[in-house]
C-alpha cells in the first residue's frame, strides 16, 4: 500500500506540488539526525509523528518539504502561501524533478528486518553511541519501507512505523 500513495504523488507532480504547498511545517514537529564519519559516509533522517497527519501522502509532502527546506537552506517563516500558484508551478516543474529524478526512482518494498539490521550497523559504523541508536530503534515498530531511490553510493528509503513516518538517507558524499 505504501508504495501506491507514494507513486501516485510521484506520477501527478501537480497534485504532489499542491499537496507541499498545504503543509505548514511551522505547525509540524519533525525529529532530524544527521550522522557523519570523518571521511564521506553520511546517515541522515528525519522522523515524524504519524498524529500530526490524516494520511501517508501528507507525510510524505511533509517530509519532502522539510528536507527541501532544510538542504537549500530556507526560513521555515519565509514559507510561500499555500495558494501562490508560482509557488506551486515551481514545486511541479522543478524542486520536485530536482529531489526526485524519475531516472533515480524504484519504489521497492524493503525488508523491515533487513532495513533493521542495517539501521543499527550504519549508525555503529558511524560511532553513534549506543543509548542513541536504541532510541532510535524504539521508533521502528512493525514497520513498512520502501526504497524510493537506489544508486551504488546512495539509499533513501521512506517508511512508517507504528507511531512515526521516517526518512533514511544513505550515502557517501565527496
Amino acid at each position: 500500500m505504501i508504495n501506491k500513495e507514494i507513486q501516485k504523488l510521484l506520477d501527478d507532480h501537480n497534485s504532489f506540488a499542491r499537496q507541499i504547498a498545504n503543509v505548514r511545517l511551522s505547525n509540524l514537529s519533525f525529529d532530524v539526525y544527521e550522522f557523519r564519519d570523518k571521511y564521506v559516509m553520511q546517515v541522515d533522517l528525519i522522523f515524524a509523528e504519524k498524529s500530526q497527519f490524516d494520511h501517508i501522502q501528507e507525510a510524505f509532502s511533509a517530509i519532502f518539504k522539510k528536507e527541501l527546506f532544510d538542504g537549500e537552506e530556507w526560513d521555515i517563516n519565509d514559507d510561500p502561501d499555500p495558494s501562490d500558484e508560482q509557488w506551486i508551478k515551481a514545486l511541479a516543474d522543478g524542486w520536485i524533478n530536482e529531489y526526485y529524478p524519475k531516472k533515480y526512482i524504484c519504489l521497492e518494498l524493503v525488508n523491515k528486518d533487513e532495513f533493521r539490521w542495517r539501521f543499527k550497523n550504519e549508525l555503529a559504523y558511524l560511532d553513534v553511541t549506543e543509548s542513541i541508536v536504541k532510541e532510535l530503534f524504539t521508533r521502528l515498530n512493525h514497520i513498512e519501507a520502501i526504497q524510493l531511490k537506489k544508486g551504488y553510493t546512495y539509499d533513501y528509503i521512506f517508511g512508517q512505523s507504528d507511531n512515526h513516518y521516517f526518512l533514511f538517507e544513505w550515502g557517501i558524499y565527496d
